[in-house]
C-alpha cells in the first residue's frame, strides 16, 4: 500500500513493489501497466503524469561484484509537473526536475534538469566484463 498518495489516481493494473517506500503528491496520474519498484524511497510530486507501461525501479544488480550478483538500490525523485511517456524507464539514483518531459521508451540513468525534454535512444557498451561459466 502507498501511504501518502494525495489526491491522485493509479490504474488498477499498476504493479507496486514496496509501496510503503512511495510518496505521491496531489493530482498525479499513473496509467495502466506501469511498474513502480521502491526498494529505496520514491518521491513523486504534484501534477505528474506517468504513462502506460512506464517503469520506475530503484533496485538493480551490482555487476561490478562477482556472481552471484547482489542487489543495490538508490532513491528516485520525480518533481512537480513531470510527464513520463509510455514505456520510459527511470532507474535508481535519478532526480527528474520540475516540468521535464521524458519521451517514450527512454531509459533515464542520470539526473534530468527542470524543463528538459529527453527523447531518443543511444546504446553504448559498458566498460564491465561479465564472467560467464562456459560449462
Amino acid at each position: 500500500m502507498v501511504r501518502d498518495s494525495g489526491q491522485s489516481v493509479c490504474h488498477w493494473t499498476v504493479e507496486i513493489k514496496y509501496g510503503d517506500q512511495i510518496k505521491i503528491g496531489d493530482f498525479t496520474s499513473i496509467a495502466p501497466y506501469a511498474c513502480i519498484g521502491a526498494k529505496s524511497p520514491i518521491t513523486i510530486g504534484n501534477y505528474v503524469r506517468i504513462s502506460r507501461g512506464a517503469i520506475l525501479e530503484t533496485a538493480g544488480l551490482d555487476l561490478k561484484k562477482e556472481p552471484p550478483y547482489k542487489h543495490k538500490s538508490k532513491p528516485i525523485i520525480i518533481e512537480d509537473g513531470v510527464w513520463i511517456a509510455s514505456n520510459a524507464i527511470i532507474l535508481g539514483g535519478v532526480t527528474i526536475g520540475k516540468n521535464a518531459i521524458i519521451g517514450a521508451g527512454v531509459v533515464v540513468t542520470k539526473d534530468v534538469m527542470s524543463g528538459d525534454v529527453v527523447v531518443g535512444q543511444s546504446n553504448r557498451i559498458l566498460d564491465i566484463k561479465i564472467k560467464r561459466d562456459t560449462n
